[in-house]
């Protein structure tokens, strides 16, 4: 379904308001949460992203559909949609729709199982294995980047940072969460 927003000027996709909204949270203050490490991160995040889908735009793949060609490239054996889901704390959805885009771009194939019918495996392609290489490359452009301007120990402190910061919180209860 596509939604169009109007204005004296024109016309705005979904995706077009959505993004005027991200940017307007993050860098003209709309909300004022400068001081919190949550809205950082989440900034970071962002940026990352959006980094990460300019330069794998070339290959004709997102930012989400490359961590999947990853993940795929990276296995032992061939992997059913719930992996990726556990993996990466994706929905049952989403992971269906990035597959599903991925078989219609000739990355992947779907085979059923041979012992289960209900489970489909994930097979990479000659053109997601071609683009494995490439994808590295970009990842390390974008690392580069981000750590452009660090010192080799503000990098190790800033990882050391990061990693305390994940263990923090990967070690709440289900009940803190809900706070």
């Amino acid at each position: 379904m596509l939604c169009v927003f109007f204005n004296m000027g024109g016309c705005f996709s979904v995706a077009q308001v959505l993004k005027y909204v991200a940017y307007n949270i993050f860098f003209k203050g709309v909300i004022a949460t400068e001081q919190h490490l949550g809205h950082s991160f989440k900034k970071l995040h962002f940026l990352l992203e959006q980094a990460m889908n300019r330069r794998l735009q070339q290959l004709d793949l997102t930012n989400a559909q490359g961590h999947i060609i990853g993940f795929l490239a990276h296995s032992p054996e061939p992997p059913c949609a719930r992996d990726l889901e556990t993996a990466f704390g994706l929905t049952h959805a989403t992971v269906s729709g990035l597959l599903s885009r991925m078989e219609s771009k000739g990355f992947i194939a779907l085979t059923p199982d041979p012992w289960d019918r209900r489970v489909k495996r994930i097979h990479l392609l000659d053109k997601g294995n071609a683009c494995c290489r490439e994808i590295r490359e970009r990842v390390k452009e974008t690392e580069q980047l981000l750590a452009e301007g660090f010192t080799d120990e503000e990098l190790d402190c800033f990882r050391g940072f990061l990693n305390r910061a994940i263990q923090n919180l990967s070690e709440t209860t289900p009940s803190d969460r809900e706070e």
